[in-house]
Order: C-alpha cells, then structure tokens, then sequence
C-alpha cells in the first residue's frame, strides 16, 4: 500500500514501536485475565499462547527500539545532511 509514501508526516520507527508495546501489553493482560478467571483447558492454553504472543512482541519492541535509540542519537549531529537523511529514514525511504 506504500502507506509511508503517502503519509510522510509519520515517523513510522516510533510508530512500529508504539504498535509493539500496546499489542504486548494487551496480550499479556488479557493472558493473566484468561489464566486468573477461567479454570477450562482451552482458556489455560489460551493463556499460554497469549504469554507466548506477548514474549515475541516484547523482543520486537526491543528491537526496534534500539533501532529507533540509534536513529535519534544519529540525529542529534550538526550537519545538515545527516539531518536530512535522518529525515528520510524516518519516513521510511531508506538511504539518499
């Protein structure tokens, strides 16, 4: 759909990032929701699968956010054109 092409306004980094965290902390809520409420098996594996999905959305976070740490420490350099190609990174057109 090349969505980052037609909304250049977005910092999609910081936004994969924000999708990361919240889908965690939703799995993960409504897991200990799934294994403290309901006693039945398929809520218990429920529950399980949920920690799983939480742990890969945990480990994605992290990895993004290293990559968004060094994108805004890349950023704070003086130079106008590392600026403007922080800039493009951020809109996601990758290296000019």
């Amino acid at each position: 759909m090349q969505l980052n092409d037609k909304w250049q306004g977005l910092c999609w980094p910081m936004m994969d990032f924000l999708r990361c965290v919240t889908a965690a902390l939703i799995y993960f809520a409504i897991s200990i929701t799934a294994i403290a409420k309901y006693s039945d098996g398929a809520s218990k594996a429920a529950g399980v699968f949920g920690f799983f999905a939480t742990i890969v959305f945990a480990t994605d976070f992290y990895l993004i956010f290293n990559d968004v740490a060094k994108f805004l420490k890349q950023g704070d350099s003086a130079d106008e054109t590392t600026a403007h190609k922080t800039e493009a990174r951020c809109w996601g057109h990758g290296d000019l």
